[in-house]
């Protein structure tokens, strides 16, 4: 396979990829002049021109929706001037949150592939150089020239929708249920299975409302749900335990919050799906589906939230959200 006539567009957010040691103190941070790595992976693929473009130096919490869409802004307009692929590199702690939300974002054809490194560049085994040459080779491959928005890290491609970051600090830490959807070995790309994907919900222009994220645990009465309309909360995903249970106090709050503004619920194993017709106490699923609440389907809390938060943007009402969210993926 050759890379000829390829011209890829480099988009860079920061993240341990882009981290270095600072004169302030101890620990690396996204830099501002961090060098780029565009000369040397240009040596490594002949044949791939590269245009790169940092549109932040930030670290993974520090993203934010609108940042997010900005990248999918640049990288259509990069497409509809003649790149063939994107590829974006970030921090890993919030990858997953950032792929799923270009996924639901982007209706260009060409692939935008997203990475990042689990090593900052100064550590033994940096592992930056590596996942960013395999990102471009999987932006470039004729295999993947549908695949839509795809995380590659590890040489393992992922599914925006089915990726987690599972360990802190591992160079492995990206998983995927029921598995990676292809990999890359001796330089070559190797799609093992047909990607799921949602339909893209295009670009919001509105404003990105705030959507909350709670974890039910044990002995723990609830008493944060009686505040979040008020604090101005458009919207809410419940991580519920098992596959749909809360606790029976939470069961009366989130009927109230439902009448008000969306609210999901996942399962908190963060795999399988939201349970419907299984358990019906007070607070289980069968009991929150009658209170008004939706089910998140195989989607995590993570993942919920984001596309929750990109509707609300784009407009939707429960209705709306109820139908997106029972979707299948194509």
């Amino acid at each position: 396979m050759t890379n000829a006539g390829h011209r890829v567009a480099l988009c860079t957010l920061g993240g341990t990829i882009a981290s270095f040691p600072h004169a302030g103190g101890p620990g690396v941070v996204p830099g501002e002049h961090s060098p780029s790595l565009r000369p040397a992976i240009e040596q490594l693929l002949p044949g791939i021109e590269i245009t790169e473009h940092s549109l932040a130096q930030v670290s993974s919490a520090a993203l934010d929706f609108d940042l997010l869409r900005s990248v999918i802004i640049h990288a259509e307009a990069e497409v509809a001037a003649g790149a063939t692929g994107v590829v974006v590199t970030t921090g890993t702690d919030t990858l997953e949150e950032a792929a799923f939300a270009f996924e639901l974002m982007w209706s260009a054809d060409a692939p935008l592939i997203v990475t990042g490194a689990m090593r900052h560049p100064g550590a033994p085994g940096a592992d930056g150089p590596t996942n960013l040459v395999s990102a471009l080779k999987v932006a470039t491959d004729p295999a993947t020239i549908s695949i839509g928005v795809a995380v590659v890290m590890n040489d393992r491609i992922h599914a925006p929708s089915q990726v987690q970051k599972r360990h802190t600090t591992h160079v492995d830490a990206f998983v995927s249920v029921p598995g990676p959807l292809g990999e890359i070995s001796e330089g070559s790309v190797y799609l093992h299975a047909h990607p799921p994907r949602r339909r893209s919900h295009g670009i919001p222009s509105a404003p990105f409302p705030p959507v909350a994220l709670l974890r039910a645990t044990i002995g723990d009465d609830g008493r944060l749900l009686t505040h979040l309309v008020d604090l101005g909360y458009r919207g809410v995903v419940i991580e519920a335990a098992g596959g749909g249970s809360t606790p029976p106090s939470w069961a009366q709050p989130l009927e109230q919050i439902a009448r008000e503004i969306p609210v999901l619920y996942a399962g908190r194993p963060g795999t399988g799906p939201a349970l419907r017709a299984t358990y019906g106490g007070i607070g289980s699923e069968i009991d929150l589906q009658r209170r008004g609440l939706i089910p998140a389907g195989l989607l995590d809390g993570l993942k919920a939230r984001v596309l929750l938060t990109i509707l609300l943007a784009a407009g939707a009402d429960t209705d709306d959200i109820r139908r997106t969210v029972a979707e299948p993926t194509s």
